[in-house]
C-alpha cells in the first residue's frame, strides 16, 4: 500500500470510529455508570418512628412482625442499606443513589451489579418496599416505583450529554475527516486531512479516557458533560471551518 492510500485508510478508520462511537458498547465521553433504566438506583428509608412508616404499612399491609434482618441481606445489599440510612434526610426519607458501573468498564469503583436483594424500576408494592431490621429498630426501604407511578418515556432532551457530544460533535466531526481525505485525493493537499485526521484520533482517545477519568480521579461526571460538550462542538467548527477552506481551494482550482 502506498503512502496516499495509506493515509486515506487511515483518515477513513478515524472518520468510522468517530460516527460510530455513539454506538459503540464502551462509552465515549459519556459517564462510567449505567443511566439507562432501571438507573439510577436510588435508596429511601424511614424509620418506624415516623408518620409515614405507618401509612405505608397500614396503606399496603406489610407484616411488621417478620422484617428482614440487615444481616440476611447480600454484602452488597447491607453495604447500599447502611449508606442509605447514613445519608441526611431528604425531607422524610434518607436516601443514596447506588453508582453501577457498565460492563465494558475495565476498571470499577463502585459495584457492576446492583444487589439482587432489592426490586429496581416498575414493581408492585411489596416488591419495590422492604422491611428491614437494623440495630433492634424497622425502616421502611423502597427501591423502585409501582406501575400506576411509573416514569414516563424519555425524552430527547433528556438524553445523555454524550448522546448530543457524538450528535454534534463526534458524528459531524467523523464525517468531516472523511470528506476531507475524499477532496485531498483530488487536489493532492494534505495539510488539512492530516490536521484533521490527528484532532480526530485525539477526540476518540479523550473520549475513550473520560470515564476512566471519573473513576480514577472522583470527579463528577455531571460536573465534566457541559464543558465537554462546548469543548467537542467548537472542535467540531473549527474542523469544519478547515473543510470548507479546502473546499473553496478545490473549487479554484477547477474554475483555473
Amino acid at each position: 500500500m502506498d503512502g496516499d492510500r495509506r493515509r486515506l485508510a487511515v483518515g477513513v478508520a478515524v472518520g468510522l470510529l468517530l460516527i460510530l462511537s455513539g454506538v459503540v458498547p464502551h462509552p465515549v465521553f459519556a459517564s462510567p455508570y449505567e443511566t439507562s433504566e432501571p438507573a439510577p438506583y436510588l435508596h429511601q428509608a424511614i424509620p418506624e418512628d415516623d408518620d409515614r412508616y405507618d401509612r405505608f404499612v397500614e396503606l399496603y399491609g406489610f407484616d411488621t412482625a417478620n422484617p428482614t434482618p440487615v444481616g440476611a441481606l447480600s454484602p452488597t445489599g447491607q453495604d447500599v442499606v447502611e449508606r442509605t440510612l447514613a445519608s441526611e434526610r431528604d425531607g422524610d426519607w434518607h436516601q443514596y443513589t447506588l453508582s453501577v458501573c457498565r460492563p465494558t468498564m475495565l476498571i470499577c469503583d463502585s459495584v457492576r451489579e446492583p444487589p439482587s436483594d432489592f426490586r429496581y424500576g416498575e414493581g408492585e408494592p411489596e416488591e419495590v418496599f422492604r422491611l428491614i431490621e437494623v440495630d433492634g429498630e424497622q425502616y421502611l426501604f423502597q427501591t423502585g416505583v409501582q406501575p400506576d407511578a411509573g416514569s414516563e418515556p424519555a425524552e430527547f432532551g433528556e438524553a445523555p450529554i454524550s448522546t448530543f457530544i457524538w450528535l454534534f460533535g463526534l458524528l459531524p466531526f467523523g464525517a468531516i475527516v472523511i470528506a476531507s481525505h475524499v477532496i485531498s485525493q483530488k487536489t493532492g493537499g494534505r495539510r488539512v486531512p492530516h490536521g484533521l485526521t490527528a484532532m480526530g484520533a485525539g477526540l476518540f482517545v479523550a473520549g475513550v479516557a473520560v470515564p476512566y477519568l471519573v473513576v480514577l480521579t472522583g470527579i463528577s461526571y455531571a460536573e465534566l458533560a457541559v464543558p465537554l460538550l462546548v469543548g467537542v462542538v467548537s472542535l467540531t467548527l473549527v474542523a469544519l471551518g478547515g473543510l470548507v477552506w479546502q473546499t473553496v481551494q478545490y473549487a479554484n482550482s477547477t474554475d483555473s
